[in-house]
């Protein structure tokens, strides 16, 4: 690891959005990545003031135009509310700087295309930390390597709910939290060819995904379950064998036993090439590896932006097309009644 002080090479970036996620997660988290934050901007000009002094800035800026306008910056960071990502992104590609937004992309497919259209050859990235959380890398790792054999099917737990009708802005809850299972099981099985919603008491229901490789997922909505208490949970099921995410921290890798039914007479057979296989944090040590910015994707996802624009490589995970995928499930997911959409314009 190497810290923010040590990096020989770092991006100039300034910081749109300075409220409680940015301050309490993101500003943060630069303390391990290659950046120098050079300025930041809030529609709350005494905020963005008393975080510019918190690290050693002369001052804040009330508007992103005035930063870009007085600033030299290579990139700049995007936290607010959605609904303003689209001209807050297209001023800064038009300021020439590179951008990274925090998930949701946007409220619309259409904003997403206006943002593409815009971005030309300049980089972009979207903030979809469950793609980048060291449980969905090693669950990816399982897949791609064939562990699992082929990929049948995908199993999310999400507390959510999806009312038939309006818009993505309307129902706030699956537009800004409906994007954390959607973008992991995108990650994992590609982009999807169509979705159906079945709904029960509450809107309770699931959220079926026909993945355009024939792999489905089904999203079901845990609605109830406490936010205090562990809520989220992924499962992969292959031909050979299954893994899984459980509360982020602790990946299962389900290899089983040599079995034979009404012959079997032990779970634990001998020797160390059968049963599961655990991962998951220690906590009694004060390092990196249990932090939250590292378990919940935080580094992951803002350091392969920042790889990207030292590279001049065009990001392959969560970019602009990626958030499309996203904001397309979710307005389809919002039309479908027990029938299926289909997403024809897709990647």
């Amino acid at each position: 690891m190497t810290y923010q002080r040590n990096f020989d090479k770092r991006v100039r970036v300034g910081m749109v959005g300075v409220g409680g996620h940015a301050y309490r997660n993101l500003l943060p988290t630069l303390t391990f990545l290659p950046v120098e934050l050079v300025a930041v901007a809030d529609v709350n000009h005494e905020l963005a003031n008393r975080t510019a002094v918190q690290y050693g800035l002369e001052h804040g800026y009330a508007s992103a135009t005035a930063m870009y306008a007085n600033e030299d910056l290579d990139a700049v960071l995007i936290c607010v509310s959605p609904q303003l990502h689209a001209a807050l992104a297209i001023e800064a590609f038009e300021a020439g700087l590179h951008v990274w937004l925090e998930k949701p992309a946007a409220t619309t497919v259409d904003e997403v295309d206006q943002m593409i259209a815009a971005r030309g050859e300049l980089i972009s990235a979207v903030g979809y930390k469950k793609v980048f959380m060291p449980a969905a890398v090693k669950l990816r790792e399982l897949i791609t390597s064939g562990s699992l054999g082929q990929l049948h099917t995908l199993l999310a737990q999400y507390p959510l709910t999806i009312p038939l009708g309006g818009s993505a802005t309307e129902n706030s809850m699956w537009l800004a939290n409906g994007c954390h299972p959607v973008s992991l099981l995108l990650s994992i099985a590609g982009p999807a060819a169509g979705i159906t919603v079945h709904r029960g008491i509450d809107n309770a229901g699931a959220l079926l995904i026909r993945h355009k490789n024939g792999v489905l997922s089904n999203l079901h909505f845990t609605h109830g379950a406490a936010p205090g208490q562990p809520f989220e949970r992924y499962t992969a099921f292959g031909e050979q064998a299954t893994a899984e995410i459980d509360n982020v921290r602790r990946v299962t890798f389900q290899r089983g036993i040599p079995f034979k039914y009404g012959e079997t007479t032990s779970f634990a057979p001998d020797g160390l090439g059968s049963g599961a296989i655990v991962w998951e944090p220690q906590d009694s040590l004060n390092t990196l590896e249990n932090r939250s910015e590292f378990t919940q994707g935080l580094y992951g996802e803002l350091n392969y932006f920042l790889e990207c624009v030292l590279t001049g490589q065009q990001p392959h995970m969560a970019n602009l097309e990626f958030a499309r995928q996203v904001a397309a499930i979710h307005e389809a997911g919002l039309a479908s009644d027990n029938t299926e959409i289909e997403l024809k314009d897709t990647l």
